[in-house]
């Protein structure tokens, strides 16, 4: 018999946001893995590093056609790489690998450090929302590492338009209404600048985003949705950002430890757990290209498998304390690249995790570091309301600098 639509699982997340697949669980036996519906389909919800293998065994699931259209077009764009499959995923796939290796994220998060520091030390009697000034960082720090050069006004506007896109993937009324207006004009926008760059009308350095895209044999209109899918991934950071700085402010026994040449691991393990205890994506979708068994659910070809992103990161098989906020457990231990799945799983150079991770845990790096400097006070609530998606801390986080 059809699910009623009332128990149909994106109604429940649009309803009841990050807690919905948690008051999900507790309705079935397995709270590893049971069967639910979304959008009408049959799905099997899964969770935890067994779940995310099955969920990225490329044999056994695809990505075509898995993310509902209403948001795969909204966050990533028709055409984009996140909906392709085997060799064409791999080829475009492997355009992103190159721009963001190591070698090329290093100036851009050094400068997104930089221009922190320079406009923490303007802060000084005033309140700051600190959500708004890491959008705006990221955004312009981006934009001119991708060989976009904008007047600071424009890079200002871009930043928080592409900062919208993201924002509206909740269907949260007057956001995701926001989000598509800005997803419209950023279509445009890029094509014009991929179209401006093949006839010679704008020249970027060679190695940029822009210029390598452009240099592709992508349509103009596909080759601009990957411009945006370099650049606005930057601005989300912002996100898991604010919550790193919340964590800061909340537990500032850390400030001491993060400052310093020596203090690189720490930094980073804070962002690390920072983006595992603060939620962001809630589920990422896939569908079975043959039949598959997910714990207890027998699944046919087409029907669809979703992995539960918070149930994983917050799995007690996995993690010990699982709501407190120990950034310790990966000061001596990288993240298990199945058990800890913020931005997805598996291997980046051959599946679905996403190429942009290691420039997000750079750019974590670089903000906790800049942000121990400051004596910051809370002035804004120190809380999130877990069924707004994306969640970010109350008001964006206002503080004030002490000193």
């Amino acid at each position: 018999m059809p699910a009623s639509p009332i128990d149909d699982l994106a109604l429940k997340l649009w309803r009841d946001g990050y807690r919905a697949l948690a008051a999900e669980r507790l309705r079935h036996d397995d709270p590893d893995a049971f069967e639910g519906s979304l959008l009408g389909r049959r799905t099997a919800v899964v969770r935890g590093a067994e779940g995310a293998r099955l969920f990225y065994d490329t044999s056994r699931v695809r990505r075509g056609r898995a993310i509902p259209a209403p948001l795969a077009g909204l966050i990533f764009g028709r055409g984009a790489v996140h909906g392709l499959d085997d060799e064409a995923h791999a080829e475009r796939k492997g355009m992103f690998l190159g721009l963001l290796d190591e070698d090329r994220i290093g100036p851009l998060a050094s400068a997104i450090g930089a221009d922190l520091r320079r406009r923490a030390a303007g802060w000084h009697g005033r309140e700051v929302v600190v959500f708004d000034e890491l959008v705006e960082t990221y955004g312009a720090a981006v934009l001119r590492w991708a060989g976009v050069e904008l007047p600071a006004r424009e890079e200002r506007a871009w930043s928080r338009r592409l900062a919208a896109i993201v924002d509206g993937f909740g269907f949260a009324g007057a956001a995701y209404a926001r989000g598509w207006r800005a997803r419209l004009v950023a279509d445009r926008w890029a094509a014009r600048l991929i179209e401006e760059t093949r006839r010679g009308r704008r020249t970027p350095p060679a190695d940029t985003a822009l210029a390598v895209i452009a240099a592709s044999d992508l349509p103009s209109r596909v080759a601009g949705v990957e411009l945006l899918n370099v650049l606005r991934p930057t601005v989300a950071v912002a996100w898991p950002a604010t919550f790193a700085a919340l964590a800061l402010v909340t537990h500032p026994e850390w400030r001491d430890s993060l400052t310093g040449p020596d203090a690189e691991r720490r930094r980073i393990a804070f962002g690390h757990e920072a983006r595992r205890l603060y939620p962001f994506v809630p589920a990422l979708a896939g569908r079975a290209r043959c039949p598959v068994k997910a714990g207890p659910v027998e699944l046919r070809e087409g029907d669809r498998i979703m992995l539960d992103v918070i149930g994983t990161d917050h799995d007690p098989q996995t993690w010990r304390d699982p709501e407190a906020f120990v950034p310790d457990r990966f000061v001596d231990n990288d993240p298990d690249s199945y058990g800890y799945v913020p931005q997805g799983g598996g291997d980046p150079a051959t599946g679905h995790r996403c190429p942009g991770e290691p420039l997000t845990v750079r750019l974590l790096a670089e903000t906790v570091g800049a942000l121990a400097e400051v004596d910051l006070r809370v002035v804004s609530r120190p809380a999130y309301d877990p069924r707004r998606m994306p969640a970010r801390p109350d008001r964006g986080l206002v503080v004030s600098r002490g000193s």
